[in-house]
């Protein structure tokens, strides 16, 4: 047997995020990750998007609008505060992100802010049209590291629990203990 099949013999499948009957109205979900965003992130994410607003990247036209540092750009602050939910609200769910509402931004976010998420499931539906499906709402929070709220908003995602990607079976075959 090689290096490689014993390793995989050895491995662990553990499960990640919860099915549609494992989320309650109500529920707050503290996201265990953090993430700081660094400077060199806020200056590419600008660069990558075409996102050409001085405030975003000259430090000195910054300070003459009375911020410290440069501005994280708000979409970049958005895409982080939405990564960190994925893994619990969306991994395992197998139905489609279906968007976003009433996006706020709340307070500016600089380079070195570390960004934590928070998401209270405000509803749950099971589908009129279609057995075995639903749709999850969330509101997410983003926090800085000084625990002040920077942005906030809806997000729904479909939810299949019958079919192809909801086997009963499935989710017996792997280990949910971390």
């Amino acid at each position: 047997m090689s290096e490689f099949e014993e390793m995989l013999e050895s491995a662990v499948p553990r499960r990640r995020g919860r099915g549609y009957h494992d989320f309650e109205v109500g529920e707050v979900i503290r996201h265990h990750w953090g993430r700081t965003v660094t400077e060199a992130d806020a200056i590419q994410f600008c660069h990558l998007t075409l996102a050409y607003n001085p405030l975003y990247f000259n430090r000195e036209y910054a300070h003459a609008l009375g911020h410290p540092d440069i501005v994280v750009n708000p979409q970049l602050v958005f895409n982080v505060v939405l990564g960190l939910t994925v893994e619990v609200c969306s991994e395992s769910l197998g139905g489609p992100f279906l968007g976003v509402d009433g996006v706020e931004y709340l307070e500016p976010v600089y380079p070195g802010d570390t960004l934590t998420a928070v998401s209270t499931t405000e509803a749950k539906r099971e589908s009129r049209s279609t057995d075995g499906r639903g749709v999850v709402t969330w509101h997410n929070e983003g926090f800085n590291q000084h625990g002040a709220k920077v942005i906030e908003f809806r997000r729904s995602n479909l939810a299949i629990w019958k079919g192809r990607m909801g086997e009963p079976g499935r989710a017996r075959q792997v280990r949910d203990d971390g």
